[in-house]
Protein backbone atom coordinates (compact mmCIF):
# COMPACT_ATOMS: atom_id res chain seq x y z
CA UNK A 1 0.00 0.00 0.00
CA UNK A 2 1.06 3.31 -0.92
CA UNK A 3 1.56 6.07 1.72
CA UNK A 4 0.70 8.84 -0.67
CA UNK A 5 3.89 10.75 0.18
CA UNK A 6 5.80 11.85 -2.82
CA UNK A 7 9.38 12.82 -2.30
CA UNK A 8 10.70 16.31 -4.39
CA UNK A 9 12.65 14.06 -7.07
CA UNK A 10 9.71 11.44 -7.52
CA UNK A 11 7.99 12.07 -11.16
CA UNK A 12 4.91 13.83 -10.52
CA UNK A 13 6.29 15.54 -7.54
CA UNK A 14 3.94 18.28 -7.70
CA UNK A 15 4.80 22.23 -8.32
CA UNK A 16 8.43 21.62 -7.28
CA UNK A 17 9.71 19.39 -9.81
CA UNK A 18 10.48 21.82 -12.47
CA UNK A 19 13.31 22.84 -10.34
CA UNK A 20 14.11 19.11 -9.11
CA UNK A 21 14.79 18.48 -12.91
CA UNK A 22 16.66 22.29 -13.21
CA UNK A 23 19.00 20.77 -10.53
CA UNK A 24 18.04 23.80 -8.19
CA UNK A 25 19.76 23.15 -4.70
CA UNK A 26 17.84 22.24 -1.88
CA UNK A 27 18.76 25.42 -0.05
CA UNK A 28 17.41 27.69 -2.89
CA UNK A 29 14.70 25.47 -3.19
CA UNK A 30 13.45 25.90 0.16
CA UNK A 31 12.81 29.45 -0.38
CA UNK A 32 10.99 29.00 -3.11
CA UNK A 33 8.74 26.72 -1.33
CA UNK A 34 8.48 28.98 1.19
CA UNK A 35 6.96 31.75 -1.05
CA UNK A 36 4.83 29.39 -3.21
CA UNK A 37 6.55 30.42 -5.91
CA UNK A 38 6.71 27.99 -8.79
CA UNK A 39 6.11 29.72 -11.59
CA UNK A 40 8.69 29.43 -14.99
CA UNK A 41 10.18 32.77 -14.22
CA UNK A 42 10.65 31.46 -10.26
CA UNK A 43 12.41 28.11 -12.11
CA UNK A 44 14.67 30.42 -14.45
CA UNK A 45 15.72 32.42 -11.45
CA UNK A 46 16.09 29.29 -8.96
CA UNK A 47 18.18 27.38 -11.60
CA UNK A 48 20.58 30.30 -11.33
CA UNK A 49 20.97 29.49 -7.52
CA UNK A 50 19.37 33.12 -6.51
CA UNK A 51 17.25 33.01 -3.29
CA UNK A 52 13.48 34.23 -3.81
CA UNK A 53 13.75 36.91 -1.54
CA UNK A 54 16.26 38.15 -3.58
CA UNK A 55 15.29 37.19 -7.43
CA UNK A 56 12.38 40.39 -7.11
CA UNK A 57 14.96 43.07 -6.11
CA UNK A 58 17.36 42.25 -9.09
CA UNK A 59 14.37 41.61 -11.37
CA UNK A 60 13.51 45.60 -10.72
CA UNK A 61 17.45 46.42 -11.40
CA UNK A 62 16.95 45.26 -14.75
CA UNK A 63 18.80 42.08 -14.46
CA UNK A 64 17.92 38.84 -15.75
CA UNK A 65 18.94 35.61 -14.07
CA UNK A 66 21.96 34.72 -15.25
CA UNK A 67 23.71 38.37 -15.09
CA UNK A 68 22.70 38.13 -12.03
CA UNK A 69 24.18 34.82 -11.19
CA UNK A 70 27.62 36.81 -12.80
CA UNK A 71 27.41 39.24 -10.69
CA UNK A 72 27.05 36.80 -7.45
CA UNK A 73 30.02 34.71 -9.04
CA UNK A 74 32.41 37.43 -8.91
CA UNK A 75 31.58 38.78 -5.31
CA UNK A 76 28.72 41.18 -5.65
CA UNK A 77 26.24 41.28 -3.09
CA UNK A 78 22.68 42.41 -3.52
CA UNK A 79 23.18 44.72 -0.60
CA UNK A 80 25.92 46.41 -1.41
CA UNK A 81 24.50 46.71 -5.38
CA UNK A 82 21.06 48.71 -3.96
CA UNK A 83 23.48 50.64 -1.69
CA UNK A 84 26.58 52.08 -3.48
CA UNK A 85 24.10 52.77 -6.43
CA UNK A 86 21.77 54.27 -4.37
CA UNK A 87 23.89 55.98 -2.55
CA UNK A 88 25.74 57.51 -6.17
CA UNK A 89 21.99 58.72 -7.32
CA UNK A 90 21.74 56.62 -9.99
CA UNK A 91 18.34 56.02 -11.45
CA UNK A 92 17.04 52.48 -10.83
CA UNK A 93 16.23 52.06 -14.59
CA UNK A 94 19.85 52.54 -15.12
CA UNK A 95 21.75 50.51 -13.00
CA UNK A 96 21.81 47.52 -14.80
CA UNK A 97 23.05 49.43 -17.94
CA UNK A 98 25.83 50.89 -16.25
CA UNK A 99 27.06 47.65 -14.56
CA UNK A 100 26.33 45.69 -17.57
CA UNK A 101 28.89 48.99 -19.35
CA UNK A 102 31.60 48.23 -16.74
CA UNK A 103 31.95 50.80 -14.65
CA UNK A 104 31.40 51.60 -10.95
CA UNK A 105 28.73 53.44 -9.20
CA UNK A 106 31.00 56.42 -9.12
CA UNK A 107 32.40 56.11 -12.71
CA UNK A 108 28.97 55.95 -13.91
CA UNK A 109 27.78 58.97 -12.11
CA UNK A 110 30.87 61.03 -14.07
CA UNK A 111 30.10 60.20 -17.32
CA UNK A 112 25.84 60.96 -16.46
CA UNK A 113 27.37 64.52 -15.06
CA UNK A 114 29.36 65.07 -18.23
CA UNK A 115 25.74 64.48 -20.29
CA UNK A 116 26.69 60.88 -21.42
CA UNK A 117 23.36 58.29 -21.58
CA UNK A 118 23.44 54.50 -21.32
CA UNK A 119 21.03 52.58 -22.65
CA UNK A 120 19.38 55.37 -24.60
CA UNK A 121 18.01 56.50 -21.10
CA UNK A 122 18.50 60.77 -20.91
CA UNK A 123 20.67 61.80 -17.48
CA UNK A 124 18.70 64.40 -16.83
CA UNK A 125 16.77 64.60 -13.84
CA UNK A 126 16.53 61.41 -12.15
CA UNK A 127 13.52 58.94 -12.41
CA UNK A 128 13.37 56.68 -10.14
CA UNK A 129 10.23 54.80 -11.03
CA UNK A 130 8.41 52.93 -8.33
CA UNK A 131 10.96 53.65 -5.75
CA UNK A 132 10.36 57.90 -6.06
CA UNK A 133 8.48 58.46 -2.95
CA UNK A 134 10.58 56.57 -0.91
CA UNK A 135 13.38 58.44 -2.44
CA UNK A 136 12.08 61.60 -1.74
CA UNK A 137 11.54 60.59 2.20
CA UNK A 138 14.64 60.24 2.20
CA UNK A 139 14.52 56.72 2.87
CA UNK A 140 17.85 54.66 3.93
CA UNK A 141 18.99 52.37 1.03
CA UNK A 142 18.62 49.05 3.05
CA UNK A 143 14.67 49.71 4.11
CA UNK A 144 14.17 49.53 0.38
CA UNK A 145 14.50 45.86 0.56
CA UNK A 146 11.50 44.54 2.18
CA UNK A 147 9.42 46.77 -0.33
CA UNK A 148 11.01 45.43 -3.27
CA UNK A 149 10.99 42.17 -2.27
CA UNK A 150 7.24 42.18 -1.76
CA UNK A 151 6.39 45.13 -4.42
CA UNK A 152 4.66 47.30 -2.60
CA UNK A 153 5.30 51.21 -2.97
CA UNK A 154 2.55 52.76 -2.02
CA UNK A 155 2.11 55.49 0.76
CA UNK A 156 1.33 53.04 3.80
CA UNK A 157 4.62 51.30 2.77
CA UNK A 158 6.71 54.41 2.71
CA UNK A 159 5.28 55.31 6.33
CA UNK A 160 6.57 52.31 7.73
CA UNK A 161 10.08 52.73 5.95
CA UNK A 162 10.13 56.11 6.97
CA UNK A 163 10.10 55.00 10.59
CA UNK A 164 12.66 52.54 10.07
CA UNK A 165 10.37 49.39 10.34
CA UNK A 166 11.47 46.92 8.07
CA UNK A 167 9.25 46.07 5.17
CA UNK A 168 9.25 42.34 5.87
CA UNK A 169 7.56 43.14 9.50
CA UNK A 170 5.43 46.16 8.68
CA UNK A 171 1.87 43.06 7.28
CA UNK A 172 2.29 42.00 11.35
CA UNK A 173 2.62 45.47 12.71
CA UNK A 174 -0.19 46.28 10.75
CA UNK A 175 -2.39 43.27 11.85
CA UNK A 176 -1.83 44.11 15.20
CA UNK A 177 -3.36 47.39 14.17
CA UNK A 178 -0.82 49.40 15.22
CA UNK A 179 0.54 52.72 13.77
CA UNK A 180 4.28 53.15 12.41
CA UNK A 181 5.15 55.66 14.85
CA UNK A 182 3.64 53.57 17.74
CA UNK A 183 5.88 50.96 16.26
CA UNK A 184 9.15 52.68 16.07
CA UNK A 185 8.36 53.71 19.92
CA UNK A 186 8.46 50.09 20.77
CA UNK A 187 11.71 49.30 18.69
CA UNK A 188 13.36 52.39 20.04
CA UNK A 189 12.90 51.02 23.37
CA UNK A 190 14.33 47.63 22.64
CA UNK A 191 10.79 45.52 22.23
CA UNK A 192 10.75 43.30 18.69
CA UNK A 193 8.12 42.17 16.94
CA UNK A 194 8.37 38.82 18.31
CA UNK A 195 8.45 39.77 22.12
CA UNK A 196 5.32 41.55 21.12
CA UNK A 197 3.33 38.54 19.86
CA UNK A 198 4.75 36.55 22.93
CA UNK A 199 4.19 38.92 25.49
CA UNK A 200 0.28 39.88 24.68
CA UNK A 201 -0.74 36.41 23.32
CA UNK A 202 1.04 35.34 27.04
CA UNK A 203 -0.74 38.07 28.71
CA UNK A 204 -4.60 36.72 27.34
CA UNK A 205 -5.20 40.18 25.64
CA UNK A 206 -7.28 39.91 22.44
CA UNK A 207 -4.99 40.34 19.52
CA UNK A 208 -8.30 43.35 19.12
CA UNK A 209 -6.90 44.91 22.31
CA UNK A 210 -3.43 44.92 21.74
CA UNK A 211 -2.32 48.62 19.65
CA UNK A 212 -5.05 50.35 22.01
CA UNK A 213 -3.51 48.87 24.85
CA UNK A 214 0.14 49.31 23.68
CA UNK A 215 -0.83 53.06 21.98
CA UNK A 216 -1.73 53.65 26.06
CA UNK A 217 1.90 53.23 27.01
CA UNK A 218 1.15 50.18 28.64
CA UNK A 219 2.49 46.43 29.10
CA UNK A 220 1.25 43.27 28.40
CA UNK A 221 1.12 42.94 32.39
CA UNK A 222 -0.25 46.43 33.44
CA UNK A 223 -3.12 45.96 30.52
CA UNK A 224 -4.29 42.53 32.60
CA UNK A 225 -3.91 44.01 35.64
CA UNK A 226 -6.60 46.89 33.91
CA UNK A 227 -8.48 44.45 32.27
CA UNK A 228 -9.61 42.31 35.94
CA UNK A 229 -9.85 45.33 37.49
CA UNK A 230 -13.09 46.65 34.60
CA UNK A 231 -11.01 48.77 32.94
CA UNK A 232 -12.16 48.22 29.41
CA UNK A 233 -10.25 48.42 26.08
CA UNK A 234 -12.35 51.46 24.99
CA UNK A 235 -10.69 53.49 28.39
CA UNK A 236 -7.41 52.50 26.63
CA UNK A 237 -8.38 53.82 23.00
CA UNK A 238 -9.30 56.99 24.59
CA UNK A 239 -5.72 57.63 25.99
CA UNK A 240 -4.26 56.11 22.91
CA UNK A 241 -6.15 58.91 20.98
CA UNK A 242 -4.63 61.70 23.65
CA UNK A 243 -0.81 60.65 23.20
CA UNK A 244 -1.25 60.04 19.53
Amino acid sequence: MGTGFKWYGQRGGGPVQAFVEAGVPLQVLHSYIARQWFDDEAVAWATEGIDAGEAPVWKVLGFRPKEARHLLCNGARLADTVTHWWRATIPIGEVAGWIGAGLTPEEAFRQRSTGMAIGGVPPGGPDWGPIQAFVEARIPPPMLGGSLARQEFDDEAVAWARQGIDGAEAPLWRALALRPSEVRRLVRNGTTLADTVRDWWHAAIPIGEVADWIGAGLTPEEAAGQRANGITAEHAAALRALRH
